[in-house]
């Protein structure tokens, strides 16, 4: 099996397959370069990788860039049993501040929102529907637009969530506080096939359809809280409260995230973490 056998067989996109391919071969010509192979290189020979990149001038974030292909490319060594570890784990270039979540909103504030929400405004059922999949299940947008009706499993109490390019499939627990809405739409929709979100005529709500809804969802809600941004800024206080009560592989696991490094993210979300985790990095300067 190739390297890009291998990329493909983890379901990378074909564009990320390319560019994996194309930028293992700096590594790889180095290897060659320095009668070194790739079975048997060590973390200090990979230090000096680092020091050969900062020689001919590639900036901190492009060095970034090709260790993460490199920490693949040792993945995929150690599956065709070439090595048993990855040096290339855990090493990351000093100084290079990654996104965090910010703008988080409570657990209480989001509890809140779904209450007043149709108390006080004039919402059709499928707005409050998809407003309890932010709050209670953390989805994307995307992915409440793949949702069907067999996926609802209102006596279980719970919902199935498919794969996605950059999700994996789940299931999630329903809140019993929207059960009854939930109910309700099923029941005046008469679902029980096909997609779960529909307009009052029964034609399916697209993703373009619903980044609209959304978006004049978050001006009502606004209405209610100030502090409501966008459905993101949802997902990220979801994934952020789940933190508080599970391990990190669960939460992993409920949010879909194919790698626990994007879970991690969310237990950096004040200004102390930040400076704790950025010292942890790799010390190259």
């Amino acid at each position: 099996m190739t390297f890009k056998d291998y990329l493909e067989q983890k379901r990378f996109t074909p564009a990320t397959v390319n560019s994996y391919t194309i930028y293992i071969r700096t590594f790889t010509d180095w290897l060659a370069a320095e009668q070194l192979d790739g079975g048997t290189f060590t973390y200090n020979e990979l230090l000096d990788f680092i020091q050969y990149l900062q020689g001919v001038g590639k900036s901190k974030k492009a060095i970034q860039y090709v260790l993460s292909v490199v920490r693949h490319y040792c993945n995929y060594l150690v599956v065709e049993k070439q090595r048993s570890d990855n040096p290339a784990a855990g090493v990351f270039m000093k100084g290079i501040m990654r996104k965090l979540p910010g703008n988080l909103l409570s657990w209480g504030d989001m509890e809140e929102l779904y209450r007043q929400y149709s108390i006080q405004l004039n919402v059709p059922l499928v707005s409050k529907v998809i407003l309890g999949l932010l709050i209670y299940q953390g989805l994307a947008a995307e992915e409440i637009t793949r949702l069907e009706a067999v996926h609802v499993h209102l006596r279980e109490g719970r919902v199935f969530v498919r794969a996605m390019k950059r999700t994996g499939q789940r299931w999630l627990p329903l809140s019993a506080l929207q059960l009854i809405e939930l109910g309700e739409y099923m029941q005046e929709n008469r679902l029980k096939t096909g997609p779960l979100l529909v307009t009052g005529r029964k034609q399916r709500i697209s993703p373009t359809n619903i980044n609209n809804r959304m978006q004049g969802m978050m001006k009502q809600l606004r209405r209610l809280n100030p502090r409501v941004i966008n459905a993101t800024q949802f997902r990220s206080s979801v994934i952020a409260h789940w933190l508080k009560a599970n391990n990190l592989r669960q939460v992993q696991y409920m949010a879909g995230h194919k790698y626990v490094s994007s879970t991690q993210r969310y237990q950096l979300t004040t200004l102390d973490d930040l400076k704790t985790d950025l010292q942890q990095h790799h010390p190259m300067s």
